[in-house]
């Protein structure tokens, strides 16, 4: 896979991968995508942020949390997606597609901020994020977060006075998947 540093391309030609091969991703690669997507923009300069790295037993971990998610996401997606794609969402939410990596995004509580300001200053720096695994050749797939469970990943990893926002699955991959198109209607000029 030949990967552009034009951005327009980085941005046109990032997927959400879900499934992984077993090729290890390196300490220091990660080190480098995460510095560097926390040079986004956040309301207030807060840079209320933090990521979590899951790998090995504490992944393994987080996969059994996330698998109890599949109770509450499928009944959401019955009568609006196809059995196959149900399927295989479910079995996505079983292993997390084998992804070697797994980062849990969560945002500062801060008092006297309204939280969609908090939340979006995260989602900014997990925009940069995905867009730097893309151009490193990496595959990503953002987790979304279930009501019913942030408080038992939270006590996962024991942490305290902190959203969690989603997860972000990471890792390298064989196979692409097509663009579909964008939706018209979307833009409107005034």
């Amino acid at each position: 896979m030949s990967f552009s540093n034009d951005i327009y391309e980085i941005i046109k030609t990032r997927r959400s991968i879900r499934s992984f091969n077993d090729k290890e991703v390196p300490d220091e690669l990660l080190h480098k995508i995460l510095q560097t997507a926390i040079w986004a923009p956040s309301g207030k300069n807060f840079q209320n942020w933090h990521f979590y790295v899951l790998k090995g037993d504490k992944l393994k971990e987080f996969t059994e949390v996330y698998n109890e998610f599949w109770e509450y996401v499928k009944p959401t997606l019955e009568g609006k997606l196809k059995p196959k794609i149900i399927e295989l969402t479910g079995k996505f939410f079983g292993n997390i597609g084998n992804a070697p990596v797994v980062i849990l995004a969560f945002s500062d509580i801060i008092p006297g901020e309204e939280p969609i300001t908090s939340m979006g200053s995260v989602f900014l720096a997990i925009q940069n994020l995905l867009l730097l695994a893309h151009k490193e050749g990496l595959g990503t797939c953002v987790l979304g977060r279930v009501e019913q469970k942030a408080e038992q990943v939270k006590k996962l990893l024991n942490i305290e006075n902190k959203e969690f926002l989603c997860g972000i699955a990471l890792g390298y991959y064989d196979r692409e998947s097509p663009a579909p198109p964008r939706r018209e209607g979307k833009i409107h000029w005034l």
